[in-house]
Parts: C-alpha cells; sequence; structure tokens
C-alpha cells in the first residue's frame, strides 16, 4: 500500500471518527453558533454528505452559505475535506488556510491541512501541521500516528516508530498506528516483531491490510505457523 493510499485511508478513519463523535461535533457546532449566528444544520449536512459520498454536493452547499457566512472557520474545514475527496488539494489547502487564520484552535483544519500535504508527498510540511494540531491538543493520538506516517515515508524509520508508539499510548486501539507500526517494522526488518504487532492488532480487532501481511509472510512466514 502506497503512502498516498495511507492519507487516503486516513482520512476515511477521520471521517468515520467524527460521525462518532456526535457529542463533541455539538459541542464545538453551539460554540460556532454562538460566535458568527450561523445556524449548525448546514454544517452537518455538509459533514453528512460526506460520510455518504456525496462530495460535490456537500462542496456546492459550502459555497452557498459561504457567501452568507464567508469566514466561518469549521465550514472552510469542512468544504476543505470536501474537495479534497474530489481530488483538489491545491483548492482544498485555500480553505484550510482560511479556517485556521479565522480560528486558530481549529484542529481538524491543521489536521486534514497535512494529510492533504501528506497526500501531495509533501510530507515535512505535513509534520509541520501535526505538530500545530498538538500544540492545540496534546493528547491527539492521530495527530502522532500520522506524524508517523509521514516519517515512515520519508525513511526515517526509528523516529516513525517513536511517533506511532506515543500515538498508541494516547488510543490504544488507534487502528493507523497499530497498521503503520507493522510496515514500520517491516521497514526496520524487525520482522519477528512486527508479527508480534500483527497479533497485538488482530487482538483489539483491528483489520491489518492484507499487502502488510502478504508482504510480510513473503519474506518472513508467521511464526504461528512453523510446524
Amino acid at each position: 500500500m502506497s503512502a498516498t493510499d495511507k492519507m487516503e485511508d486516513a482520512m476515511i478513519a477521520e471521517e468515520k471518527a467524527a460521525k462518532r463523535s456526535e457529542a463533541r461535533l455539538e459541542e464545538l457546532q453551539k460554540r460556532d453558533a454562538k460566535k458568527q449566528k450561523i445556524k449548525v444544520d448546514p454544517i452537518k449536512a455538509i459533514r453528512e454528505m460526506n460520510a455518504m459520498g456525496k462530495y460535490q454536493e456537500a462542496v456546492d452547499m459550502a459555497e452557498k452559505v459561504a457567501k452568507e457566512f464567508p469566514g466561518h472557520a469549521k465550514l472552510h474545514t469542512w468544504w476543505g475535506i470536501s474537495l479534497v475527496k474530489l481530488k483538489n488539494t491545491k483548492e482544498a489547502i485555500e480553505h484550510f488556510i482560511i479556517a485556521a487564520k479565522n480560528d486558530p484552535t481549529d484542529e481538524k483544519a491543521h489536521l486534514y491541512w497535512g494529510l492533504t500535504l501528506a497526500m501531495d508527498k509533501k510530507y515535512e510540511e505535513a509534520i509541520g501541521h501535526y505538530l500545530t494540531v498538538l500544540e492545540i491538543n496534546p493528547e491527539h493520538s492521530n495527530a502522532y500516528a500520522y506524524w508517523g506516517a509521514s516519517l515512515n515515508a520519508l525513511g526515517k524509520y526509528e523516529e516513525a516508530l517513536t511517533k506511532l508508539d506515543e500515538s498508541l499510548s494516547l488510543h490504544l486501539l488507534n487502528s493507523a498506528a497499530h497498521t503503520l507500526r507493522i510496515d514500520v517494522l517491516y521497514n526496520l526488518k524487525r520482522y519477528e516483531e512486527a508479527w508480534r504487532a500483527v497479533q497485538k492488532a488482530q487482538a483489539g480487532k483491528i483489520v491489518v491490510p492484507k499487502g502488510s501481511l502478504d508482504r510480510l509472510a513473503k519474506i518472513f512466514p508467521d511464526p504461528k505457523t512453523k510446524p
């Protein structure tokens, strides 16, 4: 699985996590509504359109709402996310810039900004945004996981492993960190440890990508299957 594929999978995982965090979302929406007197429904609708894969509809709605609320940070964040899914990364980043400028505490804008840069293989720039996320929220497990992913893509495997371990210390069942850790250990040629990481992930009911399992098995068969 390529680094770009992993970044796209990470974005999908972020969307699922957002859907599971309704209480947190409502809290942020109430804050935004109070600050700019915007109804929360359009933001929720755009988010749900993304979850359903209706990215162009989400972009169209964001553009319409922006005519009345041009500087609304969360609107621009989700507008940017929708554009990323449409492979329009350049324009997406323009909206992440607006979101981050208008709300410096918008960790999601920086997280997706980083993921978008990583998809374009701008890993060093991406890491800068994950650091910003951690300045806003020091316990953001995914920021550490994606930092580790970018370090892995840069060939800095030991550093990547450290960041992935930090991610798991904050969230024991972070699927991105678990699966990336297996690949990093493979890159370090620590194959037995990689298999132990596979077992640990699977014990937590985390699905390990078939590509990661196949390439590991090809060079170093699963010790459990040895006679």
